[in-house]
């Protein structure tokens, strides 16, 4: 018992992390890139100081994401308990990180839905908002890179004798 996470902890832990963490920052700089930020902590299109709850704030968005990327570690600790190592394991956790950035900025830019007096289907925010044919690309590639790449560095200290 002398290894801190024996068996499937670590890699469990290490993909949890690693996801969570990209996901979070490719969202985070998707979201400003798109909107940005406006006076009195504001995200854009509002510009007056909100009176009344809720509010798109900066702190709004963090939490929200912070939200989303626990939720996103959940799914990631679980391939990585599943498939501690291999392709396989990339395999999904990329498919799933791509999965859940694409959807997650569908659930973004229906959140701006309202700000922008429009009545979008569920897909028409994203189409309008957020895809764009080199920042989501781009973002989508930064964050499998920073996923599985963090995965691997962590990883290698996991267990000297496996």
């Amino acid at each position: 018992m002398g290894d801190v996470a024996p068996g499937r902890l670590r890699p469990a832990l290490t993909l949890a992390t690693a996801g969570a963490v990209s996901l979070f920052a490719v969202l985070l700089a998707h979201e400003f890139l798109a909107f940005g930020t406006q006076p009195n902590d504001l995200i854009a299109p509002a510009g007056a100081v909100c009176v009344a709850p809720p509010c798109l704030t900066t702190a709004t968005v963090v939490t929200g994401l912070v939200a989303k990327a626990i939720g996103a570690g959940v799914v990631f600790a679980i391939i990585g308990a599943v498939w501690t190592a291999g392709r396989a394991r990339w395999l999904i956790a990329g498919g799933f990180f791509a999965l859940q950035y694409l959807w997650s900025l569908v659930g973004i830019a229906s959140g701006y839905r309202g700000h922008f007096g429009t009545a979008w289907a569920w897909w028409e925010p994203f189409a309008d908002l957020l895809w764009h044919p080199v920042t989501t690309p781009a973002l989508l590639m930064a964050g499998l890179a920073g996923c599985l790449g963090l995965d691997r560095l962590v990883r290698p200290w996991r267990m000297a004798g496996a």
